[in-house]
């Protein structure tokens, strides 16, 4: 009669570790674990949830973490949707971001590449990149590795209940002086716009594309988080918040605690405390807004954007995807 090995995995370690086979490989441990992580994302990956999910990453000056962040996502992706997309935009950047962008585009079909000729700031690479968006779902993150995209798994399960699901940094791996910043700047926001968020520029969230229907982007830099769940919460749509990760920055450095940035902020946190005085549930979002301008026969941007430029619809910075010719380069488009 044979002999039946089912005492599974965890009776295994409890055997090793009582002493009487230490000195057995390490190694076996480490494959035996590894099967078993195995069997439990072959498992995730024959039940992917039906979501189509766009996912945009904005870079400036992220040469050294640009592609091991697309690497990594394309291992997480299959696994959360059914269809998926990313989005590199690159905002103008002095370095190889360019380049790399171009060539991530190139080597994979799922991946697209759209650059603005000049930095223009966070909140217009987030606008690029959701106007460029394609699916149901659109979720956003920075391009330095400070989170683990396995963890987007948390926000999907709830997003199809929510508008949007933000992440909060567990334990925030940022110098002092950039956490300091961060609380006064959650302490005012909360004062001048009622936004009860834990952490609101928490670069973890994901949201319905008919967020985007209703609520616009006017803000170029580091308030565009801000913009969107204030003009959300005066909507009345759900906000629900998931705890994250975060991580040191591997490499480069961050932009946010610029005094410029920082500077541009506090601006246009006022005007958006003027302009939600005036906001009605009649405002038509991003999407309805950049669909009307493509009927337009012409159209300038106040911030200096053509309408046409290289044969290519260019709406409010951004390049319409779907209907414009592209570069030589495959999956690749500028943003003048």
């Amino acid at each position: 009669m044979p002999l039946r090995f089912d005492f599974g995995i965890q009776k295994f370690q409890n055997f090793i570790n009582s002493g009487r086979y230490q000195h057995l490989p390490l190694i076996l441990m480490r494959d035996l674990s590894s099967a078993e992580n195995g069997l439990k994302d072959s498992g995730k990956s024959q039940s992917t949830p039906p979501v189509t999910l766009s996912v945009i990453f904005p870079a400036f000056n992220e040469e050294a973490n640009i592609r091991c962040t697309v690497e990594a996502a394309r291992l997480v992706l299959p696994k959360l949707a059914q269809t998926w997309e990313i989005i590199l935009v690159n905002d103008g950047s002095r370095d190889a971001t360019t380049p790399m962008c171009d060539e991530l585009a190139e080597q994979y079909p799922e991946v697209r590449a759209i650059h603005h000729v000049e930095n223009r700031g966070y909140g217009a690479a987030l606008k690029s990149g959701i106007l460029a968006a394609r699916y149901d779902y659109i979720f956003f993150t920075d391009s330095d590795g400070q989170f683990d995209l396995q963890e987007l798994e948390n926000l999907i399960e709830w997003a199809g209940h929510y508008e949007i699901v933000t992440g909060y940094r567990a334990k925030r791996q940022d110098p002092p002086h950039r956490l300091i910043n961060a609380w006064g700047w959650k302490t005012l926001v909360r004062m001048v716009l009622g936004v009860k968020v834990r952490d609101i520029d928490c670069a973890f969230k994901i949201f319905q594309r008919s967020v985007f229907d209703r609520v616009q982007i006017r803000s170029v830099g580091a308030m565009v988080n801000t913009e969107i769940l204030a003009q959300a919460k005066s909507f009345g749509m759900r906000i629900h918040e998931v705890k994250v990760s975060h991580y040191p920055r591997r490499a480069g450095k961050p932009s946010g605690a610029n005094l410029r940035v920082i500077a541009k902020a506090f601006r246009e946190l006022f005007r958006l405390w003027g302009q939600l005085r005036n906001v009605t549930h009649e405002q038509p979002g991003l999407f309805r807004t950049e669909a009307a301008l493509a009927e337009a026969p012409s159209f300038q941007h106040e911030n200096g954007y053509d309408s046409v430029r290289g044969g290519s619809t260019v709406l409010a910075g951004r390049l319409n995807v779907e209907q414009a010719g592209r570069s030589a380069a495959r999956n690749r488009c500028f943003v003048d």
